[in-house]
């Protein structure tokens, strides 16, 4: 984001929706679930983690445990499967939005736990 003459306006370096004819469904599939669970997993060990010492390998692990074990993962993967399902058909007929890259933030606000 920069700012100019004092209005928000929005710069992307790079926009996923416009660039899906070069890629698979799969392909979009994989780094969205990535991103998301990376960033979920992230969150959970620094919410958890103690405060003063290092994150360690367990923590981890227990992060990621979590993660498969509450069902989220498996939420977050059935939602972005019916996401790209739906929008790869009518991909270009859409406004110069990036869907995807919205779809992964909205994604990582609904299932990161709220502070």
């Amino acid at each position: 984001m920069y700012i100019e003459a004092g209005e928000w306006k929005q710069k992307s370096v790079v926009n996923l929706s416009q660039s899906l004819a070069h890629v698979s469904q799969r392909n979009v599939r994989c780094v969205m679930g990535y991103i998301v669970d990376l960033t979920v997993i992230l969150d959970d060990i620094f919410r958890t983690a103690p405060g003063d010492s290092d994150v360690s390998s367990n923590d981890v692990q227990s992060a990621m445990d979590r993660h498969v074990n509450s069902g989220r993962r498996d939420s977050v993967h059935k939602d972005i499967h019916s996401f790209v399902t739906e929008i790869f058909p009518i991909r270009f007929t859409l406004p110069q939005k990036d869907l995807v890259l919205e779809t992964i933030i909205d994604l990582i606000w609904q299932y990161c736990v709220p502070g």
